[in-house]
């Protein structure tokens, strides 16, 4: 697991009244699974079972939001850091619409925000932590930084792997996960979470 340190400033559509960086004390972050809300267990969806994870390690439960278009979870994770998890109800590539809704409504900046999906130029096991750069070819990810106006976010970046025929790729993703890929992924899942709660946490994480 590898963590990159790369950001990228642009403009910003959202206000920033709960300022702060990932780390700093009373804040709120947003974490987003992103995927596609009818399509559970497929590869492209291991983003909101991470979120799913993360919610049932921190006791919530999950409720629809129309405002937001999403199923939305809060949490406190310490006196210092409060959560909202998302897992938006629109397809995949339009997944920003539901972040740019939430983030409204909530008040939460840009740089608050922790989006989780998968990625397929990482075998499955790897996963890390990116901040900013371009979406790479994830329509999910191209669709929060498009409605948002900024790439300026922390990503958990899930691999899945890759197909050798590369025309297999649309119909790879959306299928669900192999016998022997669920075997490990309770534990990957269980390592994401923790991750992601070290670097909302300020927590160095190596």
């Amino acid at each position: 697991m590898d963590v990159s340190q790369q950001t990228s400033h642009v403009g910003m559509h959202t206000s920033t009244g709960n300022s702060g960086t990932l780390g700093a004390t009373n804040m709120t972050t947003l974490v987003v699974g992103l995927g596609n809300h009818s399509m559970s267990g497929t590869r492209h969806n291991i983003g909101m079972a991470v979120a799913d994870q993360l919610c049932k390690h921190l006791e919530s439960n999950w409720k629809k939001d129309s405002e937001c278009h999403g199923m939305i979870a809060m949490a406190t994770l310490d006196e210092n850091h409060k959560l909202i998890l998302l897992k938006p109800r629109h397809f995949m590539n339009v997944n920003g619409k539901s972040v740019l809704k939430t983030v409204t409504k909530y008040n939460i900046p840009v740089t608050n925000i922790f989006l989780l999906h998968d990625d397929i130029d990482r075998p499955l096991g790897k996963y890390s932590i990116k901040e900013g750069g371009s979406a790479g070819g994830h329509n999910g990810v191209k669709s929060v930084i498009n409605c948002l106006g900024t790439n300026n976010m922390l990503r958990l970046r899930f691999g899945i792997d890759r197909p050798t025929n590369p025309s297999a790729v649309p119909d790879y993703v959306l299928e669900k996960f192999t016998s022997t890929e669920k075997e490990v992924l309770p534990r990957l899942v269980d390592e994401c979470v923790q991750l992601v709660l070290k670097r909302i946490q300020g927590q160095t994480v190596k």
